[in-house]
């Protein structure tokens, strides 16, 4: 979460934040946002504990090749596998469930393997 917190306060960030009601630039999220004292562990804690759920497309957004490598691995990040929705970089016009039940076995076997 921490890390989450050190991206959205980002330079590169600030073209996504929006002028709110004070004129000031913020982000405009649909659900909780973090807290605001993201060093304390006990509010980070219980933001995880309530309010766990995705805020992020759930296609498209760890690319293959710029984010994930061929076998899934978080790119510069030890010991890291994204192995859903988001690795795909478009949806077809099938039941979009069938394609993680295509993927999400065999990744699981190799993570498993290493």
């Amino acid at each position: 979460m921490k890390k989450i917190g050190e991206v959205l306060s980002s330079k590169s960030m600030e073209r996504f934040k929006m002028v709110d009601s004070n004129e000031e630039r913020n982000f405009m999220y649909f659900g909780p946002s973090l807290p605001t004292n993201q060093s304390d562990e006990s509010a980070m804690e219980e933001f995880c504990r309530s309010s766990v759920t995705t805020i992020w497309h759930y296609h498209g957004g760890c690319t293959v090749g710029k984010v994930v490598d061929g076998d899934f691995r978080v790119m510069g990040v030890n010991s890291l596998r994204v192995v859903d929705g988001s690795t795909f970089s478009c949806l077809s016009r099938d039941q979009s469930s069938s394609h993680y039940h295509d993927v999400r076995p065999e990744r699981e076997v190799e993570a498993k393997a290493e």
